[in-house]
């Protein structure tokens, strides 16, 4: 009977489960793991994947890491390329080992072909981004500014030849809006110079579409806004008036240019 190796068998199984209570640990940390997914932000050194399961991850690299555009069906054939080939749109296999929240990659690779599609994507992407950016955001053509005497919403002579003026830029343009404004001098209370300046901006507004010619729905409805910002004290002729700009969208103007 071999009593002695008894406790030996003991120290064994110790040995082994403390080994097995720092398993876990040691792949928390250190254990290489691989990632398939999708690019969707590149900034600075931290790229954003979208994975198989449509989760996000978020990996680092580094000075250590190596990228790797591989060629033909099996991937053998590979070059090797640097970080600045990686970008949105790009699908890639990531070999990383866990580091805090996210990862550390120690290996980037992706094939040729995808590559070649992402620039293609990327090459035509840039001037929508740029365009939907634009939309909402108007770009003033022409202006005019039509002046008034004291109390009166009457145009003179003089505005009605710029408001034709502008008139017939607008017929020229694409998909234009016209906007507008009125304003008073700071004489007199704030409540009758509000009435004053919206009956100035309705006063435009009239003109532009009766006797300019003007679609009405290219005209918006003139704001009053009261006194001017820059009317000062008292009775100011420049500050008595109506400020009106033909302005299109800049991003239907963009599309329209390709």
């Amino acid at each position: 009977m071999n009593t002695p190796s008894h406790p030996r068998r003991l120290l064994r199984a110790a040995a082994l489960a403390t080994l097995l209570v720092a398993l876990p640990s040691f792949a928390a940390d250190g254990e290489k793991i691989k990632i398939k997914g999708l690019v969707t932000a590149v900034q600075g050194d931290t790229i954003t994947v979208k994975d198989a399961n449509n989760a996000t991850q978020t990996i680092t690299v580094n000075a250590d890491t190596t990228y790797k555009k591989t060629k033909g069906l099996t991937g053998a054939i590979h070059e090797k390329v640097g970080q600045g080939a990686l970008m949105p749109g790009l699908p890639v296999t990531v070999e990383a080992v866990p580091a805090g929240a996210g990862f550390s990659a120690t290996e980037v690779s992706f094939k040729s072909e995808d590559f070649k599609v992402a620039q293609q994507v990327e090459a035509g992407l840039a001037p929508t981004t740029a365009r939907m950016d634009d939309f909402g955001k108007y770009e003033a053509l022409a202006t005019a500014e039509v002046l008034f005497a004291s109390g009166s919403t009457a145009i003179s002579a003089a505005g009605k030849a710029d408001l034709d003026a502008l008139a017939t830029k607008a017929k020229d343009t694409a998909d234009y809006q016209v906007v507008l404004q009125g304003f008073t001098d700071s004489t007199g209370d704030a409540a009758a110079n509000q009435r004053l300046s919206e009956r100035r901006a309705t006063a435009v507004t009239d003109y532009l579409q009766q006797h300019a010619g003007l679609a009405p729905g290219r005209v918006r409805a003139g704001d009053g806004m009261g006194v001017a910002p820059d009317a000062g004290n008292g009775s100011n002729a420049g500050a008595r008036k109506v400020v009106v700009k033909l302005v299109v969208d800049k991003g239907v103007q963009a599309g329209k240019a390709k």
